[in-house]
């Protein structure tokens, strides 16, 4: 029973842990409180210029252009160093869980790899009994490399089913 679970949730892991690297980092890796005060000057800024006229005050609307250029550079370079930042975090502990789970899943394959995983009743498996006991060679079994094969091909289906469409 510990196998079943074991292989199972080792399957599940695989594919939700990406969404869940991708939901926490980018809650770690919000703006911070420089950027935010940042926003807040360029948002005054921005109300100042609104209230001046170009034409008759050019050269102090000229002088806050150049601070609303430069803040909004200073900004968009921190974004950007923030971004490939959580970029790079997340593909990192994404394929490293993946490299571990793929590890894991090796060394149940070879430990366990004549052990069953569920035994069912006599028959019930009946066309096709040999190929889902293969390595384990018990009578009315699943080893545990068809029951992975089951369970990722049962996940992927899933996500299919409930994948958003996309219609062009």
């Amino acid at each position: 029973m510990n196998l079943l679970v074991l292989s199972t949730l080792s399957c599940i892991l695989d594919n939700v842990t990406p969404f869940l690297i991708q939901y926490i980092s980018r809650y770690v890796y919000t703006r911070k409180r420089y950027d935010v005060e940042l926003w807040v000057e360029l948002k005054k800024l921005k109300d100042e210029m609104s209230k001046l006229s170009i034409v008759d005050e050019f050269a102090k609307y000229a002088k806050l252009q150049r601070k609303r250029n430069q803040l909004e550079s200073i900004l968009n370079e921190n974004r950007n160093q923030r971004q490939s930042w959580l970029m790079k975090q997340q593909l990192l502990l994404t394929y490293g869980f993946r490299i571990l789970n793929g590890t894991l899943i090796l060394l149940l394959l070879y430990m366990y790899k004549r052990e069953p995983v569920i035994i069912l009743s006599e028959g019930v498996l009946w066309p096709i009994e040999k190929f889902l006991s293969w390595p384990c060679q018990h009578e009315n079994a699943i080893s545990l490399l068809a029951w992975l094969m089951i369970v990722r091909l049962g996940i992927s289906a899933c996500k299919k089913l409930h994948a958003p469409k996309i219609v062009s």
